[in-house]
This record gives structure tokens, sequence and C-alpha cells, in this order.
């Protein structure tokens, strides 16, 4: 019923303790783990865990795999999530509830503000409906693979608030274990992602225009 899709890179040491978490909090989603084709260590892992793997074939970043991941599975619902989330007991149902009415609904993450303000969504559920036409100027994918990683989320979360499809679970507890908050280290691939971050902050800007009118 429920995809969670879960791109990761260079982390093989968190997807059992994500399959679990799963497991213990929402029996009926089915994590998939995708990663890119060299990351051989994290494609072991996933076959330990007994988790479903899926190869981004498309552009290599998290919205080219979130992308992958839409044409790659079938359920009606898809929770766009990352390798970096930890899921608190009953954080599926009051986004299934909104779901009934929302296109997109955002999780809470705990610590952005920004999140807590109802405006972004750093993890979010989207029915595959909503998820066809999510990107605001390219029919059948989710996210804008222009970006790295940077704003891909804010670019979301501002197309469906402007159509009036976002809604947010304060309920839904999807804790974001960033760096940033103290809940992780600064590994390779959160500097990977930095190193874009102007880069993206200048596509976004240049795009808004597009659900900003």
């Amino acid at each position: 019923m429920i995809a969670v899709i879960i791109p990761t890179l260079g982390r093989p040491h968190k997807v059992a303790e994500i399959v679990k978490n799963l497991q213990e909090t929402a029996p009926s989603a089915t994590p998939y783990f995708v990663i890119e084709s060299h990351d051989l260590e994290t494609a072991e892992a996933i076959q330990q865990a007994g988790a479903q793997k899926i190869v981004n074939t498309r552009s290599g970043s998290y919205a080219g795999a979130v992308n992958t991941a839409l044409l790659e599975t079938t359920e009606p619902y898809l929770f766009v999530s990352a390798d970096d989330f930890y899921y608190h007991e009953g954080w599926l149902e009051p986004l299934l509830e909104q779901a009934k009415s929302f296109g997109l609904c955002a999780s809470n993450d705990l610590h952005n503000q920004d999140v807590q303000n109802g405006t972004l969504a750093t993890c979010f559920l989207v029915t595959r409906e909503y998820a066809q036409t999510a990107c605001i100027d390219e029919p059948g994918v989710i996210l804008h693979e222009g970006y790295t990683h940077n704003f891909v989320d804010a670019e979301i979360s501002e197309t469906a608030i402007s159509r009036g499809q976002f809604v947010y679970c304060p309920e839904s507890r999807v804790e974001h274990l960033h760096y940033l908050w103290g809940l992780s280290i600064k590994d390779e691939t959160y500097t990977k992602t930095l190193l874009h971050h102007a880069q993206d902050q200048t596509l976004f800007n240049n795009r808004k225009t597009l659900w900003s009118k």
C-alpha cells in the first residue's frame, strides 16, 4: 500500500536499522532503497536485510533516485524520505487520513522551523496520482532533476502550497537525524551535498516564478 522511498549513498550501516524501524512502526509499508550502481557495499547491506533495492537509472542525484523509484513501484502512496530519518510510533496514520484530501502531506521532522511553520516538507507522503504532476513543468516525475539535492524539498513544497495541495501533519513524527541538529556526523555524503548548495539555490530562485506568479 505504501512505498517508502529511501535514496541512500555510502551509508550501508544505516540499512538494517531503517528496515527494523519501519517494521516496528509501519508494517504495511515497504521500504525501497534507491542506490547508485557503484555503491556495492550498500547493495550488499540491502540484500542482507532482505529489503527492496532499486538502482537509480536517471540523474545521479536525490531527485533522480526518487523519480526512478516512482517508475519502479506500484503502490498508491509514496513516502519520500532519506537514510537519515527515524520513524516514531504512529507516524503513518495521520498522513493517510490527510491524503484523502491533499496530494502532498508533510511529516513533522521535529527540528526544522520551516517544517514546524507548515511551509516546508523535508519528508512527505504523496498519492501516486499527485506524483504524476508534482513537478510543475515536467509531468511524470516528482522532483526536478536540475538540483543536486538542496532545494528539491522547497520547490515541491511551494508548488503544492500554491495549488492548495499541501498539508502539514504535526502528529506524523519522522525525525530528521541531520548533522545540523547534532544528531549525526558530517560524513562524505553530507559534504558532497553542501558543495552544490549555491548552485542549487540559484536554480531554485530562477524557477520560483513557475509557481509564484
